[in-house]
């Protein structure tokens, strides 16, 4: 078997280097009485290696991955190329930016956008 990589891209043709790949991760959003809930499908990356950001109403979120190689090994042909997760979303005047939890488990991110205090519901006694 010809170990050599004979099969390459224009743009690895063009700039010898691989080209970027961008991933929009899959996500779910939830609403609670107190919360925006999202989870975003994100495997292969690691908590180090996620950025969550909120600016001009836009929550952004980009995590890195890097494929598996095996120490010792030597890598004969290549698909599981180093991409970037990117997904961005519009928020509304009701998260309080400040008020944001992230947790990475099993490969999925998990984002709580608290909602600012007047917006949540409140219960009126009746008298």
């Amino acid at each position: 078997m010809n170990t050599k990589n004979t099969i390459s891209t224009r743009e690895e043709r063009s700039t010898g280097r691989e080209p970027e790949v961008h991933v929009a991760p899959l996500a779910d959003v939830h609403e609670t009485p107190e919360a925006f809930v999202v989870q975003l499908d994100m495997p292969g990356t690691t908590r180090e290696g996620i950025a969550v950001t909120i600016e001009r109403g836009e929550l952004t979120v980009r995590g890195t991955v890097q494929p598996y190689h095996a120490d010792g090994s030597s890598l004969i042909y290549r698909e599981l190329r180093p991409a970037t997760y990117l997904r961005v979303f519009t928020i509304g005047k009701d998260v309080d930016a400040a008020s944001v939890d992230a947790a990475y488990e099993h490969g999925v991110l998990t984002l709580k956008l608290l909602k600012r205090e007047e917006v949540k519901p409140k219960e009126i006694v009746v008298r």
